[in-house]
């Protein structure tokens, strides 16, 4: 790395992962494509995520996140050059998922001390993980983690079974 870490403000590098931003109709298309996206003036960021990097997803609307999931590209612009473009909004900055565990969403006031680094006003926060930070949310979502089998009784009763 070129730069020192104390010219790098908290959380603007994936060290280690990273948190990606959705409302409720780009997080049903991120989750459906499997893709997450931001928009192109964070390109650089999304750029630096690696294959194999934890990730997670924060609804803004209702100020949750959700996890855990592992990227499985690398970051890249226009993986899905038309993704999104039913919200109205571009986000061409994009990387490829997988879920690595289902877990219910943490509401903010349950995360925020996990990330209080990347904090920069009282509701926003820059996206950037670092080890601890990774290590601090896998904490917390291993606390909401569906098991094998309560995910998939969960699964067949939503199909009616």
């Amino acid at each position: 790395m070129g730069a020192t870490m104390e010219n790098i403000a908290h959380g603007t590098v994936p060290e280690y992962g990273a948190i990606f931003m959705s409302n409720r109709v780009t997080r049903a298309e991120c989750f459906r494509r499997k893709l997450f996206g931001l928009p192109y003036w964070l390109g650089d960021f999304v750029l630096q995520i690696k294959s194999g990097m934890i990730l997670f997803l924060f609804e803004y609307e209702n100020r949750v996140l959700h996890g855990v999931f592992q990227a499985t590209s690398d970051g890249a612009m226009n993986i899905v050059p038309h993704a999104y473009t039913s919200s109205g909004q571009k986000f061409p900055a994009q990387v490829k998922f997988s879920i690595l565990w289902s877990c219910n969403p943490l509401f903010e006031d349950r995360f925020q001390s996990a990330i209080k680094e990347n904090y920069f006003s009282a509701k926003k926060f820059n996206f950037g993980l670092s080890r601890m930070q990774v290590r601090k949310l896998l904490s917390l979502f291993s606390l909401t983690k569906f098991s094998d089998q309560l995910h998939t009784r969960q699964l067949s009763s939503y199909k009616g079974s």
